[in-house]
């Protein structure tokens, strides 16, 4: 519930940000495909982990493991 009110209070914070991110687009086009490529240029060394899978198919792969091959 927390992460919940958390994200909520980030995306209440972030709107008016954004808003004005895009009537700046809107204005500005060079500028702001400008600063989108550098947002791409710079961020395309960031990692992106993807999550573990359910529960379920870890113990799946794991009774796998356990039975003999022959």
């Amino acid at each position: 519930m927390t992460s919940f009110l958390y994200g909520l209070a980030l995306v209440a914070l972030l709107t008016a940000p954004a808003a004005w991110a895009v009537k700046f687009a809107k204005r500005q086009r060079g500028a702001a495909v400008l600063l989108t490529s550098f947002l791409l240029v710079f961020g395309m060394d960031t990692t992106i982990i993807p999550p573990p899978g359910p529960q379920v198919e870890l113990v799946q792969k794991q009774a796998g493991d356990d039975e003999p091959k022959g």
